[in-house]
């Protein structure tokens, strides 16, 4: 919901960015990545024009997270940003101050990459915003220059010609709260992968497989990719419990959970780029002694499909939605509202899960552009209580699965393709913090 004050448009924050300006820290900044590896090295000056000619097409994304009195709020700026050299480490909290938006983009070699701050957008409205991004890159170097605008539209491709849609800048948590639902159930406290954390790395390991070897394996088990990829993600973060030494599974937590994200356009007719998903959180209780492979993909399955159950989505939206209208909350202000999120986080937030996974699905591009990119990939934020959390995409019949971490050993990423490799998967793995590719 945008709203009017002198000359400027203000963006007032949708409900899943509400919770998370409150709460992002070095810790948990809540920045992700994509990136696209191209087939010949980054002209900059040519992807700078690409950035300054998508500027005035994505207003809600080119802003900048300033504090009121009593919310925060979003805050065009004033030109695009300037594309900058790599970082160290990938998915850094955002810097605030100045005129500088909530995106990044970098260019390294054969590598653009943008960061998104998760106040302004989620996983689909990233996406689009990188469809574009490459496409305009592309065409500013002479590939695709006869591709007609008309074309790039069919494709759902955003161009600088086309005039925004005001149904992408759209609250769409607010448009389908529904005031008479019940709050979800309390979840309690969750194991986390054991290990000290690192303070400022973040490790990237991307593994590549031929998604329909992943994809028959699935059908073999009549489960969803999504689903298998969450079964295994419980199976190695139950594996790294029972190998713990008696003294330290008695004191680790009995709750196994990993939080898998909605993108609830698939549920809601929205045309929103902003932040519209939710959460189904798949769980096991190790009290209840080892979950079978099997077992775990039968618990998966149907606590995803009761949790993508409009019925128990519409609850989250209660105990979202519900919060911010309520006319107590109106009226106290932003410190206090702050301080009260960080509590309820500490609570019920990201101690509640043990990961995540978030499968984006499927990116593609038509051609000639299509042939100059090698891959595409996603890294999740980071998250020091959790340790690591999984992104995943599908390619041009690749399924690139990035593990980002801040545990020191790399223990949880070589089980995890590991696991993978156990079902007679083709795994090829990179990690940032080893050169070369290695098969698994």
């Amino acid at each position: 919901m945008a709203m009017k004050k002198h000359d400027d448009i203000f963006y007032s924050l949708d409900n899943s960015a509400i919770f998370m300006a409150a709460i992002a820290g070095a810790s948990g900044p809540f920045v992700f990545r994509f990136y696209g590896e191209l087939d010949a090295p980054i002209v900059v000056p040519a992807l700078q024009d690409a950035v300054d000619a998508l500027f005035p097409r994505f207003p809600y994304f080119f802003v900048r997270l300033r504090s009121g009195v009593f919310w925060h709020y979003l805050d065009p700026v004033s030109k695009p940003p300037r594309v900058e050299k790599e970082l160290l480490y990938p998915c850094a909290p955002m810097p605030r101050g100045g005129d500088r938006p909530a995106v990044r983009v970098f260019a390294y070699g054969r590598r653009i990459s943008v960061e998104f701050h998760h106040v302004i957008t989620d996983g689909t409205g990233a996406i689009a915003y990188m469809r574009a991004l490459t496409v305009e890159y592309l065409r500013r170097i002479g590939i695709g220059t006869d591709i007609d605008d008309s074309t790039l539209q069919a494709a759902g491709i955003k161009h600088p010609r086309e005039p925004m849609d005001s149904e992408e800048a759209e609250d769409g948590y607010n448009k389908y709260f529904r005031p008479t639902a019940t709050v979800p159930d309390k979840t309690g406290q969750a194991f986390t992968i054991p290990g000290p954390r690192m303070f400022i790395a973040y490790r990237e390991t991307l593994g590549s497989m031929d998604v329909q070897q992943v994809l028959a394996v699935a059908k073999n088990y009549k489960v969803s990719l999504t689903e298998f990829l969450t079964a295994v993600h419980l199976d190695v973060l139950q594996d790294l419990y029972e190998d713990l030494p008696r003294r330290a599974q008695k004191r680790a937590k009995k709750i196994i959970s990993v939080q898998v994200p909605v993108n609830l356009r698939k549920i809601y007719p929205s045309k929103s780029l902003r932040n519209f998903f939710l959460f189904v959180a798949p769980y096991i209780d190790v009290r209840l002694g080892h979950w079978t492979f099997e077992e775990l993909l039968r618990r998966v399955h149907h606590q995803m499909q009761i949790g993508l159950e409009e019925k128990e989505l519409v609850r989250q939206l209660k105990r979202n939605v519900g919060g911010e209208r309520n006319p107590l909350g109106k009226i106290v202000i932003l410190p206090v509202k702050t301080l009260v999120l960080r509590i309820i986080n500490a609570i019920i937030g990201v101690g509640a899960y043990s990961g995540s996974i978030s499968n984006v699905g499927i990116i593609d591009l038509p051609e000639p552009f299509a042939s100059h990119v090698v891959r595409f990939s996603f890294i999740p934020s980071r998250a020091r209580t959790t340790g690591a959390n999984v992104g995943a995409l599908t390619w041009q019949n690749r399924l690139y699965i990035n593990i980002g971490s801040m545990v020191r050993d790399k223990d949880f990423e070589r089980r995890f393709f590991s696991k993978l490799s156990s079902f007679g998967i083709d795994v090829f793995v990179i990690s940032s913090q080893n050169e070369g590719e290695y098969h698994l």
